[in-house]
C-alpha cells in the first residue's frame, strides 16, 4: 500500500472512530427502497415465527410419539450412544474442598468419550458416606467453566457467583449425592487453545464444525453427559451408584444441554433446568444463536422446546427462571411447561412437571431449587446440614 493510499485509510478510519464516540450514524450506505426487505433476519425471522412442526406430540398416542420422536431428535442432533465404556486417560486429585460442614473430597477422572476428545469429570462426596450413592450431575451455565460446582474462584467476577449459589455440586454432596461435574465443551480447561485463529465466542467454531460432519454442537455435549453415565455404571467407576436416583441440573446454558440430555438418555430420572427454558423461535427472534447452541438443521420443522419437555415425561421437570431474566423470562417458561403438560398429563405425571418463579434476573437460585428439586425431583433428598 502506497503512502497516499495509506493515509486515506486512516484518515477514513478516524473520521468513523470519531463519529462512533460522539454516537453519530456511520451507516455509509443508502438508505433502503420503501418496500424492500434487505435484511437477512427479515426473512429467516419471519419464516422462524411462521413454520409449523410437522410432528406436534399425539397425547392418544403419547408412547409411540415419544419413541419416534427421540430417534429423530438424535438424528437431528447427531447424537449417538457409544457401545465402549469411556477410557480414563488422566486422573488429578483426590483434593480436599473448602468447606464448614462435612469432609468433602474431590477428583476429577480425563475420560476418553470420543477419538481425540476428552471430558474432564471431578466427583465430588463426602467421604464419610458408601454407597449405592444417589447421582447428581452438574451441568453448569456459560461462565468460566465447571469449578464453580465445587466452590471454586478462577477469576475475579467468580466470587460473586459463588456468594449466590453457584457452588451447586458442593451443596449436594452436603446433601448426601455424588456430585459429578461435567466440563462442557469451550468452557474452563475445554476452552479452545489449538485453533490458529478462534473466534471471539467460545463455542461457535465447533458447532459450525461440527454442523459440517452432520452433527450439532447441542448433540455432542448430550452425548457427553451420556458417556460420563457410561463410565459411572461401568466396573470402571470406583463409586458404587443408585441407578434409580440419577438427577441432572444445569444452569443456563448447562441447563438447556440438561433438557436435551434427559430427553435422550432414560437413565436420567429427573431434570430441573434453571434459566434456560424458552422457546427456540423466541430466543432466536429476541436474542439470536450466537454461540451455536441452537445450530440443529431442521429443527423447527419437527420440533420446539415443548417437544423436548415433553420427551422427559413422565420423569420429573422443573423449570426455574428468576422474574427479571433478560435471556429466559419466566413467562417463557411458563409458556413451555403448558405446552408440554398434555404429555405429562397422558402419562399420569401431572405433579411431575413444574415451573418455578425465582425473584430476581438471570443467577443461579440455590434455596429456590433445592426446595423444587426435594419437592418434585428426589423426596428422599437430605438436608444441607445433615
Amino acid at each position: 500500500m502506497d503512502f497516499a493510499t495509506r493515509s486515506k485509510v486512516y484518515r477514513a478510519a478516524a473520521r468513523r472512530k470519531i463519529r462512533n464516540l460522539l454516537g453519530l450514524d456511520t451507516d455509509t450506505y443508502p438508505p433502503r427502497p420503501e418496500g424492500t426487505k434487505l435484511s437477512p433476519s427479515q426473512g429467516l425471522g419471519a419464516a422462524t415465527q411462521a413454520v409449523t412442526r410437522n410432528n406436534a406430540f399425539d397425547v392418544a398416542n403419547i408412547s409411540e410419539w415419544q419413541l419416534d420422536a427421540r430417534n429423530r431428535l438424535a438424528q437431528m442432533l447427531g447424537y449417538t450412544k457409544s457401545e465402549a465404556v469411556p477410557e480414563t486417560i488422566a486422573q488429578r486429585g483426590p483434593t480436599a474442598v473448602e468447606s464448614d460442614r462435612h469432609d468433602l473430597e474431590r477428583m476429577t477422572y480425563y475420560l476418553r468419550v470420543r477419538p481425540d476428545t476428552d471430558v474432564p469429570v471431578t466427583t465430588v462426596v463426602r467421604k464419610d458416606l458408601g454407597g449405592p450413592l444417589p447421582v447428581f450431575i452438574l451441568l453448569a451455565g456459560s461462565t468460566s467453566g465447571v469449578h464453580l460446582g465445587w466452590g471454586e474462584a478462577k477469576v475475579p467476577i467468580d466470587h460473586h457467583r459463588l456468594s449466590i449459589g453457584a457452588d451447586m455440586a458442593r451443596q449436594a454432596a452436603h446433601r448426601g449425592y455424588l456430585a459429578i461435574c461435567v466440563e462442557q465443551i469451550g468452557y474452563g480447561e475445554r476452552g479452545e487453545r489449538d485453533l490458529p485463529k478462534k473466534s471471539p465466542d467460545r463455542t461457535i467454531d465447533v458447532a459450525v464444525h461440527a454442523v459440517l460432519l452432520g452433527q450439532s454442537l447441542q448433540g455432542l455435549k448430550t452425548m457427553d453427559v451420556s458417556a460420563a453415565i457410561d463410565w459411572l455404571e461401568s466396573p470402571e467407576s470406583p463409586f458404587e451408584i443408585d441407578r434409580e436416583r440419577i438427577f441432572l441440573f444445569g444452569h443456563s446454558s448447562g441447563g438447556t444441554t440438561a433438557q436435551y440430555a434427559a430427553a435422550l438418555d432414560l437413565r436420567i430420572k429427573g431434570v430441573l433446568a434453571s434459566g434456560s427454558v424458552r422457546r427456540v423461535r423466541e430466543i432466536t427472534a429476541t436474542r439470536g444463536n450466537a454461540n451455536g447452541e441452537y445450530a440443529i438443521p431442521g429443527f423447527l420443522t419437527q420440533f420446539e422446546s415443548d417437544d423436548i419437555v415433553a420427551l422427559v415425561a413422565p420423569r420429573p421437570f422443573i423449570g426455574l427462571s428468576g422474574s427479571n431474566d433478560h435471556i429466559f423470562p419466566f413467562d417463557g417458561v411458563e409458556r413451555v411447561v403448558e405446552g408440554a403438560r398434555p404429555a405429562f398429563a397422558a402419562l399420569g405425571a401431572t405433579e411431575k412437571l413444574t415451573a418455578v418463579r425465582a425473584p430476581h434476573g438471570h443467577r443461579y437460585y440455590a434455596g429456590e431449587s433445592w426446595a423444587a428439586w426435594k419437592a418434585v425431583i428426589d423426596p428422599k433428598c437430605g438436608d444441607d446440614k445433615a
